[in-house]
């Protein structure tokens, strides 16, 4: 029997959606979907390709390919198959192999809902967020930086998770505001040992040792706060102390370039927004740099760090 579509909400979309998500369901009566997805077949995501190829990435485990319209397709190497539109309000998804809904959440409401976004033009950064004393703090870098093993710390503490991977901000008036996602973080198996030892989780594939950890409601937070401020990691192990310092100018501007969410869309227009993003961003919301040795022993000196130096900031009015 076929199931009707129902609305959510996710990062102030309504999505319309037939596959019940892992999202509050859309409230506001007589509320339009803002982006439907739709389980389709192999044949009918082909169908919808049947235009000028203009881009095409592969890594061995995901490629995109970017269409003339703007529309892009989205493949995970045996797991996923995913069409957006070039308006980005219909996404067509395909499961390749009998992988749990969790998994299939984790790409089509992080990866491929970013199209989405950025077609609105909205500008979504890589980062992992938690929430201490109401307030957003953002953790920054590219893939294997640590951002979910320190959010993880952090969580450790009592501090819950606002958002793993794909951030959301929203300027109101003098304040910044960051969205909450899916109530789940990745993590791998040694580094999640110190909150979630015995949980229940699930492989994210068979490219990586990463597992998705469901959260509970006091692990997570699912509506808007605002963002205090933004932690820069760094790529590289320290061999100095745990050591936190403000950056500004160009040291904050390029790390807020490079961390905006899917590289994949390099328009013009996309290219000219990220840098007015970017500016707007380093001047409303403090961005510090973090250096500090990267052993899983030292992660809770890093946490006190981190709290130690929000504890001597003045919080915005």
């Amino acid at each position: 029997m076929t199931r009707e579509p129902k609305l959510y909400s996710l990062f102030g979309l309504a999505i319309s959606s037939a596959v019940p998500l892992p999202c509050p369901e859309w409230q506001p009566l007589g509320a339009r979907a803002d982006v439907e997805l739709f389980e389709s077949t192999g044949q009918q995501l082909s169908q919808s390709c049947h235009r000028i190829c203009t881009r095409f990435e592969e890594d061995g485990f995901w490629e995109c390919s970017m269409f003339e319209d703007g529309a892009a397709r989205v493949c995970w190497k045996d797991h996923f198959d995913f069409v957006v539109s070039g308006d980005g309000r219909r996404v067509l998804w395909q499961r390749l192999m009998g992988v749990p809904d969790e998994v299939l959440f984790t790409y089509l409401l992080g990866q491929v809902l970013s199209f989405c976004l950025l077609v609105r033009g909205l500008e979504p950064l890589h980062a992992t967020s938690i929430v201490v004393d109401g307030q957003a703090i953002a953790l920054l870098g590219d893939c294997g930086y640590g951002k979910s093993t320190l959010a993880a710390g952090l969580m450790a503490r009592g501090y819950p998770l606002l958002t793993d991977d794909v951030l959301l901000l929203q300027f109101d008036g003098q304040t910044v505001l960051a969205h909450p996602s899916l109530a789940r973080v990745k993590l791998t198996p040694g580094s999640a040992d110190a909150v979630f030892r015995g949980s229940r989780s699930i492989p994210m594939n068979r490219f990586t040792h990463k597992m998705i950890f469901p959260l509970t409601a006091s692990q997570h937070v699912s509506h808007p706060v605002p963002l205090r401020a933004l932690y820069l990691l760094p790529r590289n192990s320290s061999r100095s102390r745990v050591l936190v310092r403000r950056v500004n100018g160009r040291a904050a501007f390029l790390p807020i370039i490079k961390s905006t969410f899917n590289n994949s869309v390099v328009s013009a227009p996309r290219l000219k927004r990220q840098f007015a993003f970017a500016s707007r961003l380093v001047k409303a919301v403090p961005i510090k740099r973090l250096c500090y040795p990267k052993r899983l022993d030292l992660l809770p000196a890093v946490v006190d760090a981190i709290l130690a130096d929000l504890s001597r900031e003045s919080k915005p009015q």
